[in-house]
């Protein structure tokens, strides 16, 4: 049904369980998998916090190694049980938009990623990157909860 999966993951363990349920997903109807991750960048704040450019820079490398542990995961996984399997990393301050637009770029026909389930206040403040893919995408969503 579906021949290329993207599987966005931030390195949280409800990402990840949804990591390990998208490559079983992918194992039972022969799809490909095309893992990422996100490194969320918040410039404004960033600029705030941060009063040397040196420290910008060791915060946005941070992050991009964080991003990149996290798809060697979904690597991984993949490669255990025998899924073809590409992974990839993005610098950007909306998830949602990367996570929509690598879809795109890769010819994925779906999106396997896991809520958080924010409801409320959370959801407003916090924003919701699941319901932003929901909305934005393209292509089916497979949320794991």
């Amino acid at each position: 049904m579906f021949k290329k999966i993207l599987v966005p993951t931030d390195g949280s363990d409800l990402s990840n369980r949804a990591v390990r349920a998208a490559i079983e997903f992918a194992k039972d109807h022969g799809s490909a998998v095309v893992g990422l991750s996100v490194a969320q960048t918040h410039p404004y704040e960033s600029f705030t916090l941060i009063s040397r450019r040196e420290d910008f820079s060791l915060l946005s490398e941070s992050l991009r190694q964080r991003a990149r542990d996290y798809v060697h995961i979904i690597e991984d996984l993949a490669e255990k049980a025998c899924i073809p399997c590409q992974v990839h990393t993005v610098d950007s301050p909306q998830p949602w938009k990367a996570i929509v637009d690598a879809a795109a770029e890769h010819a994925c026909d779906c999106i396997f990623m896991a809520s958080h389930g924010r409801g409320g206040l959370n959801r407003i403040l916090l924003g919701n990157q699941t319901h932003k893919v929901l909305v934005h995408g393209n292509v089916p969503v497979i949320i794991f909860r």
